[in-house]
């Protein structure tokens, strides 16, 4: 009940299901006599709850009573009597401020305040609680509301957050405190006060001198961390030299740390820092690489306790004195350093339990004794917290057959992928219908069956745990015949008929070649463009059809020798160079000013001017050894045929045709001289030819 109004509860029961409304009267009475009545207010509801206001004071006795409407007609409740003041339920107060107190060190003061005012006589009666909590963990004092009095939070841990709540009450009515009213609040930061937890991982030398430390460490825990860690540095330091390799400013989400470090003793320190300063160091010492490790414990055994829980137990080493131990799992196969979990138990230790783990999953657990900063080898075990059946089968391998047995082996199956301890192998082969079968010991992985008849068997291996087995995959064997497996001659004989079907199909062009060969098309053929006519038959034209012959730069121009014989002429620069004196002069041919034409006035000797090269010629009577005068450099202008011909009588015979480079001798004929004619003289030029690219 608070001050504004009254507010009621009830609860209905089993056999009323069918009230449609209820009506919550409240009449103020005498807290005597209780029989005269003075109404207050009242309110209408469907609920379990109904509240009056206003009300003037709860300095009062009241009366309540309840009026539920149903489909037969209405139901009243007994009335309920109750005094305002111990029903008094206060509005929660409000936190205004925390700050350090004048009178403790350490402590913050609560600064509050009341919503509600109250008469002088009445704030005897109002308490004050008050909780903050931090890392579930809470405090809580109460104190009267308005003594001299104050609200302080001491015993506050550094860089802590703490919900701070406030709530009030009337003294007389301890059943009804106001509701909580909360604040959040960080404190101040400080330097961590411990140092982090420390392990490592010694890797095997992967060369001369050098070896890989992994360094794995647990953040400080509260509260000695005294606020939150920025980074982490880690250093290693050689005992034998000033060698140094460090891990500086380190992300205070990482939790190792790889350093490649030599082969000698050496030893390590890991520091956390927050915004306050950096933790006190923690050590610890890394043997040199031929150091005699130090001993283990004694025995180490493993009790599950239900899927995700272990006991770990061992005995200590004996007349030694252990600083402490170190429990270390990780699930099988091992991947990388951050997947191992461990953790630091005191000298007094002798079991641990290992929670988070899953079921049907190997784990590798181990204990390492502590001996003063060095740790000694480890003694492992592996364990389930609970198993199940195999996934998969082994692989099965036919070694050896013969003509009544065959040599089995097969692969363990790896440990992740059995879900529990191997009990034992059973090797199942069947023939013509015909189901045998095999048992033979976890430790066995190859065995020989004997006194088989002559046949194709199906051969597999099952592998069985504690609560079921799978069998791998089966093969197919003959036995019968020494040495030979069905498989091994089924591969043989597709090979021989893939490669059989696989040649011709690659071959197929070459055959394609030597059965259809390919028959040449004439009208494409090169040949085309220089004669039509018939080997041996080629005729020069008379003089009045022969036409000219022309070279511009690089392009090879020819006339025609009469309709349909063409003969093809390559052209290059030349000088001509007369026989002796008596013949005609030497003379320079330009490709661009003039062209070599013949006159039927002239004789054949000047018809075809040649540039000899040390060669000699041939007249109609008689071989005469051709004289020149050696040109070192002819002009690029000047002619030269390089294909000669041999003139017979008036007309020449192509059969005599000889082709000769500069290196041969050509054998001309006699021909008549001739004369020189400019270009305006001649206009039935022939056409110009493409380039010849083959010279």
């Amino acid at each position: 009940m608070q001050y504004t109004n009254i507010t009621c509860y009830w609860e209905t029961t089993d056999h009323h299901h069918h009230i449609s409304s209820y009506r919550l009267q409240i009449n103020k009475t005498s807290c005597e006599s209780k029989h005269r009545f003075i109404p207050v207010g009242f309110c209408n509801t469907r609920g379990s709850d109904c509240s009056v206001q206003p009300i003037d004071s709860a300095l009062h006795c009241f009366c309540a009573d309840v009026l539920a409407t149903t489909r037969t007609g209405s139901i009243r409740s007994p009335p309920y009597f109750f005094s305002g003041v111990k029903a008094v339920k206060l509005r929660p107060p409000q936190i205004t401020n925390l700050r350090p107190s004048e009178r403790r060190s350490g402590c913050l003061q609560v600064i509050w305040r009341m919503v509600e005012s109250f008469p002088k006589n009445e704030k005897v009666y109002i308490l004050l609680q008050m909780e903050y909590t931090t890392h579930n963990q809470t405090r809580s004092q109460t104190i009267q509301a308005f003594s001299e009095e104050t609200l302080e939070l001491c015993d506050l841990h550094p860089g802590s957050k703490y919900m701070v709540r406030l709530r009030a009450q009337d003294s007389r009515a301890h059943a009804h405190w106001s509701s909580w009213t909360s604040v959040d609040i960080t404190t101040a930061e400080k330097a961590p006060s411990a140092a982090p937890q420390l392990w490592r991982l010694i890797q095997p030398a992967e060369e001369a001198g050098r070896r890989s430390l992994t360094l794995l460490w647990k953040p400080v825990s509260w509260p000695e961390v005294n606020g939150v860690v920025l980074s982490y540095s880690a250093t290693c330091r050689s005992d034998l030299d000033s060698s140094q390799w460090t891990c500086d400013t380190i992300d205070a989400s990482r939790r190792s740390c790889i350093l490649t470090v030599s082969d000698d003793p050496c030893h390590c320190s890991l520091t956390a820092t927050n915004s306050a300063g950096t933790s006190p160091p923690v050590h610890i010492s890394i043997p040199a690489h031929t150091h005699a490790e130090l001993p283990p414990p004694q025995a180490i055994s493993v009790t599950p306790l239900d899927d995700t829980r272990l006991t770990v137990e061992w005995t200590a080493a004996l007349n030694q004195s252990e600083r402490g131990f170190v429990v270390q799992w990780t699930s099988v196969p091992y991947s990388e350093p951050t997947s191992l979990h461990w953790e630091h138990i005191n000298e007094t230790a002798r079991s641990f339990v290992v929670t988070g783990l899953l079921p049907e999953v190997p784990y590798n657990l181990s204990v390492v004794s502590l001996y003063g900063r060095q740790a000694g080898s480890d003694m492992s075990v592996i364990a389930f917290t609970r198993e199940g059946a195999p996934s998969v089968g082994p692989n099965m391998t036919a070694l050896k057959t013969s003509s009544s047995g065959v040599v089995l082996k097969w692969d363990p199956v790896p440990l992740e992928k059995l879900h529990g301890f191997i009990q034992n192998y059973t090797i199942l082969y069947s023939i013509n219908g015909k189901d045998k079968s095999v048992k033979v010991d976890a430790h066995v992985e190859r065995i020989s069956l004997s006194g088989l008849t002559e046949g194709i068997y199906n051969i597999c291996v099952m592998a069985h745990t504690a609560v079921g087995g799978a069998a791998g995959p089966c093969q197919m064997v003959l036995v019968g015949l020494e040495d030979v497996q069905v498989i091994p001659i089924l591969l043989c004989a597709l090979l021989l008929c893939f490669l059989i079907l696989i040649i011709p199909v690659c071959m197929r062009a070459r055959i394609k070649r030597c059965l259809c060969p390919t028959v040449p098309d004439p009208s494409k053929s090169s040949l085309s463009v220089w004669s039509n006519a018939k080997p041996c038959q080629h005729k020069l034209p008379s003089l009045s059809t022969m036409n000219s012959i022309i070279s511009m730069g690089q392009t090879t121009i020819y006339q025609d020798y009469g309709e349909k014989d063409y003969v093809p002429v390559q052209v290059f620069t030349y000088h001509t160079v007369p026989q002796d004196s008596n013949e005609t002069e030497t003379k320079t041919y330009n490709s661009t000013s003039a062209v070599t034409h013949q006159d039927s006035k002239l004789t054949p000797a000047q018809a075809f001017p040649t540039h000899f090269l040390n060669q000699s010629y041939t007249k109609p009577d008689q071989v005469t050894p051709a004289g020149y005068k050696e040109d070192p450099q002819p002009s690029s202008d000047d002619l030269l045929f390089e294909s000669l011909f041999t003139y017979n009588s008036n007309q020449a015979d192509l059969c005599g045709y000889i082709y000769v480079s500069e290196s041969y001798a050509p054998v001309i004929t006699t021909v008549d001289s001739y004369r020189t004619l400019d270009l305006n003289e001649c206009p039935h030029f022939l056409q110009v030819l493409p380039e010849d690219t083959s010279t």
